[in-house]
């Protein structure tokens, strides 16, 4: 052998060897290689498919739990959410003796049982840095300038609806002097309706109750009737009451006087 092939050989180097100590050729490498891509295209397969099944159990967990607790929590920031409490109750039909205090001919019983659902604490105040969380700003209260004052929806809802029931009885409710019915002037009377229907109106659809009504056999009619003494996953309204007792608002709200704050609440 000659030096300049001595001195190449080495360069090329020598087949590959096997456990076996046989030389193995070069073409073999190229199998090997296909064969650890498979195996790791099937690892990672195989991984990526438990992940899915783990995440598709964690989801139907939390839907299960969902259905079974349909208390969800606020959207949008209300002082009165650290009461929020839900309760079964069962509706009355309102028919015959299963009506309410709060139905039937005008009476002081009939008119204390609703003005006891909201009329003395309806307007509420609180404290600034409470203010600084609403969704919506409002005002300072004059002369009482560190509580800003607010009003829970639901007390102005039943103020609509106890108007339109006072409506129903206008010869009981109409002042024989001004004609105004409760506190609205007789001028103003068309329009207040018609935004209390309204008001009304966009509250049910924003609660959008989804508890059932239900068709049973009454044995007496021999049909079928519709039934709405149903149970209902409702807020517990006393612990609302209680709350807007607590922080009701005592001092007069003067609309005439502006006072400036610096509370900058975006608009929705």
């Amino acid at each position: 052998m000659d030096k300049q092939q001595q001195y190449y050989e080495p360069l090329l180097g020598q087949p590959p060897t096997g456990e076996d100590g046989e030389k193995t050729s070069l073409v073999d490498e190229p199998s090997r290689r296909t064969s650890r891509g498979h195996t790791i295209f099937w690892v990672v397969f195989v991984l990526q498919s438990l992940a899915v099944i783990c995440l598709s159990i964690l989801l139907a967990k939390d839907r299960s739990q969902c259905s079974v607790n349909p208390v969800y929590p606020q959207v949008l920031y209300s002082p009165a959410q650290e009461v929020l409490e839900y309760q079964p109750k069962t509706f009355s039909m309102g028919f015959g003796k299963t009506k309410t205090i709060y139905q039937g001919e005008p009476s002081q019983e009939v008119d204390k049982a609703w003005n006891d659902l909201y009329n003395n604490f309806g307007l509420s105040k609180i404290p600034k840095e409470q203010a600084r969380l609403l969704p919506n700003k409002t005002l300072p209260i004059p002369g009482d300038e560190q509580y800003y004052a607010i009003g829970l929806a639901v007390f102005h809802q039943l103020h609509c609806l106890n108007i339109l029931r006072q409506g129903l009885y206008p010869e009981h409710y109409r002042d024989p002097v001004t004609g105004a019915i409760g506190n609205i002037p007789a001028e103003d009377w068309p329009d207040h309706v018609s935004h209390c229907i309204d008001n009304l109106r966009q509250s049910l659809m924003c609660a959008a109750d989804i508890s059932l009504v239900v068709w049973q056999w009454v044995e007496e009619d021999n049909r079928a009737s519709i039934m709405m003494n149903t149970v209902h996953s409702c807020r517990n309204y006393d612990k609302i009451a209680d709350w807007a007792k607590r922080h009701r608002r005592t001092t007069h709200f003067d609309s005439s006087i502006h006072v400036e704050d610096d509370i900058v609440i975006p608009s929705f």
